[in-house]
């Protein structure tokens, strides 16, 4: 995936074999780009006898949807986004706070 959010989409099998593990058969990146798919992480689309694959999600609402799970399984919401704000820098703090506000 960060391979693919690196990139300017859409990615072949061969572009995403090449850039993240040629040492690595080629059929096993095509198992993973298809699991991927499978799990609706990327969309796909033919280009000649190919697929080609785009991420369906930016990395930072991936991001933000794991944080989202994280907290839906959390038993203590309010503690757990307390530890996560005392875990962060004064820049970040403000920042949460100006995207708060504006939010």
């Amino acid at each position: 995936m960060a391979f693919l959010w690196s990139t300017s989409p859409p990615s072949s099998p061969a572009d995403v074999h090449q850039g993240v593990a040629p040492d690595l058969a080629y059929t096993t990146i095509m198992t993973v780009l298809t699991r991927l798919w499978d799990k609706g992480f990327l969309d796909r689309e033919r280009k000649g006898r190919a697929y080609v694959y785009t991420p369906v999600r930016s990395e930072a609402e991936h991001r933000a949807a794991q944080m989202q799970s994280v907290l839906e399984g959390c038993g203590d919401r309010k503690a757990a986004l307390s530890s996560f704000v005392q875990s962060l820098g004064k820049a970040e703090r403000r920042q949460l706070r100006t995207l708060l506000e504006n939010a």
